[in-house]
């Protein structure tokens, strides 16, 4: 009966990829995107699920219960656990992407984001604001102390090759702080004392640090699509914010 199941599985799997395939090529846009990526999903779960009772089946047959036990902790705990560090992984390298790419930056010393909105689904209008701080490495901020605004400017271009992961973190002309009045609209929207609304609680040193990188002289900054970044090489750190 077990192996019954896995097959229908099996087969419901494969008649949902399909569909949102279909969907897809079919519906351009936002919705076509959403509804098939769901019927994948379902699709994948289902192709797991079966797969998971065929072996399971398989290995009840054959082995002791207490190697089936363990087979079924792992068939149970394994997809989870790999999906979880699937995520983190993936949010790790877009919380990155906002860094160019010659900066060779690897780390993050510091994050505090927020949307309002729907919980799982940005849309076009959420209210949002964040802060990122990476350590901005030493040969790099060496090459800043030498060569200041040079040698930002003197970066290599960005490739013509979309899927290149060196086009991350592409910005509009350099600048030297202080920042000016269209660079400040993208600063996070730090709380002040019993302040509400659409605003942050940052760290009150990193708050601190920010706001003389931001404010004082020896510091360079340029516009993105949605945020500002800011390079302080005399605390080695990359800040880049965002509000809208």
């Amino acid at each position: 009966m077990r192996r019954e199941w896995a097959l229908a599985m099996l087969l419901a799997a494969m008649l949902l990829a399909g569909l949102g395939l279909l969907l897809r090529s079919a519906l351009a846009g936002f919705y076509g995107s959403v509804l098939g990526g769901l019927c994948l999903g379902a699709a994948a779960l289902l192709g797991t699920t079966g797969v998971a009772i065929a072996g399971l089946s398989a290995i009840h047959r054959r082995c002791s219960r207490r190697t089936f036990a363990l087979a079924l902790a792992c068939a149970l705990l394994l997809p989870p656990l790999a999906l979880a560090a699937g995520v983190q992984l993936k949010l790790r390298s877009a919380y990155l992407a906002v860094v160019p790419w010659q900066l060779d930056v690897h780390d993050i010393a510091y994050r505090k984001e927020q949307r309002w909105g729907l919980p799982l689904l940005a849309l076009p209008g959420d209210n949002e604001t964040g802060i990122r701080v990476f350590p901005l490495p030493p040969r790099a901020a060496q090459a800043l102390r030498q060569h200041g605004i040079g040698y930002l400017r003197g970066l290599p271009d960005m490739p013509l090759r979309l899927d290149d992961p060196r086009t991350r973190g592409r910005y509009g002309p350099w600048h030297e702080t202080p920042l000016d009045e269209d660079a400040r609209r993208h600063v996070t929207r730090h709380c002040a004392q019993d302040e509400g609304g659409f605003c942050i609680t940052v760290d009150a040193r990193v708050w601190g640090a920010v706001q003389q990188a931001i404010s004082t002289p020896g510091s360079y900054y340029a516009i993105g699509r949605s945020g500002v970044i800011v390079i302080d090489p005399a605390r080695q750190r990359v800040i880049y914010m965002y509000n809208g």
